[in-house]
């Protein structure tokens, strides 16, 4: 008897050390918006970067981390897709993202790696899972931060601010005069075309939301062809299905707010209007094409440096720093929306780094605003702001 208590004893001491010494691997998937929050949280929290894929090692598509040591390492993968495709991934429990693989290393960017397939085990959104179509079943949801959003020009425009009205007006349409934006007749024979992202995005949502289009509303979207950072043609983004939805002419987007930043940067020039099929249709804009779209703060500041232009929402200046930080704080400035960590039942060693990941970012102050600084709050995406 004494030899069965022993043994038994001695397996539960084996069991308990090889879950408390096993490695683990955690994947995450969700906001574009949110890579370079979350590389600083596992940067603070201690985890190295071992390698990446894409422009940057903060703001890549993928990357691999690594914490620990032999037999009792943790590996983070991050595969950044857009909030709603990140909802979709814990709600569907997908096992078709693509990371990068357990022999990725190196600690720079991959310029051919190779990668592998799996499931998340945590979504970041930029929006509520409600606001999708991705509703069911109900994901647990932590607040962890403020995300901050702007509406951006193309390099040489004159347009300096857009109001909510004339969002609806430009997305519902596609393209309107010149004009409109700057009250001067001159500029009727110009045209400004509508920019933005595929409904992956949650910074999709969070605009159209904002402005009183609604969370997943038809609107028309123009995609360019920019070589070399000069437009060369302006087109409606082709038909196509997504999450097994067909989407009409022009109503997708760019798949990365990096890419939509690249156009956003380039040069103003008079270029040819190309209908959906590719053909040179006969639109010729009089002088130059003008572009608006809606970026996260980091691929705002990308398009700056390509030579786009920031530009004020509903009179409200979106300077970068504690001006802008300020202006959301205290309720003036409403183009923002609260970065969302989610899971769909993580239990264990998973769901504590659930928890520790998600109270970095809170006290990080994650998108720049820490939640405990806001004097005001929104109950859902596109609400009213109220008094906190």
């Amino acid at each position: 008897m004494k030899n069965k208590i022993a043994l038994l004893a001695g397996l539960a001491v084996a069991a308990f050390s090889n879950s408390a010494f096993a490695d683990i691997t955690i994947r995450i998937t969700g906001s574009t918006a949110m890579r370079s929050q979350v590389d600083s949280a596992l940067i603070t929290l201690g985890y190295s970067r071992d390698a990446y894929i894409g422009s940057s090692d903060s703001g890549s598509s993928r990357q691999i981390y690594r914490k620990g040591t032999t037999g009792n390492v943790t590996t983070i993968k991050t595969s950044w897709s857009g909030s709603v495709a990140g909802v979709q991934a814990i709600a569907q429990n997908l096992t078709t993202l693509t990371f990068l693989p357990d022999n990725a290393s190196g600690g720079g960017l991959l310029s051919n790696a190779a990668t592998e397939t799996g499931a998340a085990d945590i979504a970041f959104s930029d929006v509520w899972q409600q606001a999708t179509i991705f509703n069911s079943p109900l994901l647990a949801d932590t607040f962890v931060g403020v995300v901050q959003f702007r509406w951006v020009t193309n390099e040489g425009s004159p347009i300096t601010n857009i109001t909510p009205q004339q969002v609806r007006v430009l997305y519902e349409s596609g393209k309107l005069p010149l004009s409109f934006f700057t009250g001067n007749s001159a500029d009727a024979s110009k045209n400004v075309y509508a920019m933005g992202r595929d409904p992956d995005s949650g910074t999709r949502v969070t605009a159209f939301a904002e402005t009183g289009l609604g969370t997943n509303p038809t609107v028309l979207q123009y995609k360019a062809t920019a070589p070399s950072g000069a437009m060369t043609e302006i087109f409606p983004y082709p038909a196509t299905t997504k999450f097994g939805v067909s989407l009409g002419i022009g109503n997708d987007g760019e798949s990365s707010g990096g890419t939509l930043a690249t156009y956003m940067g380039a040069t103003s020039a008079a270029t040819p209007v190309r209908t959906a099929s590719g053909v040179t249709a006969g639109e010729v804009a009089a002088a130059q094409i003008y572009t608006i779209g809606y970026l996260g703060t980091s691929d705002a500041t990308t398009a700056v440096t390509n030579g786009g232009q920031i530009i004020s929402y509903n009179g409200v200046n979106p300077a970068a720093g504690t001006a802008l930080a300020d202006a959301i704080k205290g309720g003036s400035y409403h183009f923002w929306s609260y970065l969302h960590c989610m899971h769909g039942g993580l239990t264990g060693d998973k769901l504590t780094f659930y928890n520790t990941i998600s109270n970095t970012l809170k006290t990080t102050a994650s998108g720049g605003i820490a939640l405990s600084d806001m004097l005001v709050e929104r109950l859902s995406d596109g609400g009213n702001i109220v008094k906190r």
